[in-house]
């Protein structure tokens, strides 16, 4: 009977269980583009407006309407890109802890205003185990997980440094290697290169 689980501890267990899968669902998605994102399936929006747009029978204005069509659904058109290939590394997803909801609702928010990132996810019920001042400590914390352009990474830690309740803040950034393109488009054109003036 010595592998009898306490029916107390059951709850934090799945929680921890739900966290890890959260986790490395995120890390999944952020290396792999989903599946309809794959090439596979921009080509069949690609060769369907091709195949419309060949016929002679068809005029300029309904190949138009099928290639935006294509835009809709997110997929690029070869050739009529919104701008470069993703440069690996130019976002990133940076890693804030905070003790309670509300204080990551409140950062969260702030963040995405003053368009210091595009997205913050708020994880619940995350377990932190730390060294702090030569003692051990065990907190429920929450989690955000940001994203941003590389290049604001030191906006974003100041601004999270003078606005945590925390004396020393988590700030961890890695970068983005790969993604679905449109969404790591969007990221760039949401956060400016910059921080804007409020002239």
């Amino acid at each position: 009977m010595q592998y009898r689980i306490s029916a107390s501890c059951l709850p934090f267990r799945w929680s921890l269980v739900r966290n890890l899968l959260i986790a490395a669902s995120v890390t999944t998605a952020i290396a792999n583009p989903p599946a309809f994102a794959t090439a596979s399936s921009r080509k069949s929006c690609f060769s369907s407006s091709a195949a419309n747009c060949s016929s002679s029978s068809n005029s300029n204005s309904n190949c138009n309407s099928n290639s935006s069509e294509c835009s809709k659904m997110g997929d690029q058109q070869p050739g009529k890109a919104t701008g470069n290939a993703y440069e690996a590394g130019s976002s990133s997803v940076a890693f804030v802890t905070t003790p309670d909801r509300e204080s990551a609702r409140k950062l969260a928010r702030s963040i995405v205003e003053l368009k210091l990132a595009a997205c913050v996810n708020i994880v619940s019920q995350v377990e932190s185990i730390y060294m702090w001042e030569g003692v051990i400590s065990e907190d429920p914390e929450y989690l955000l997980m940001i994203k941003t352009r590389t290049s604001r990474i030191d906006d974003l830690s100041k601004f999270i440094r003078e606005n945590h309740p925390y004396s020393v803040a988590e700030v961890i950034a890695l970068p983005i290697q790969n993604g679905n393109p449109p969404y790591l488009d969007w990221i760039a054109q949401t956060v400016p290169t910059k921080a804007e003036s409020k002239d």
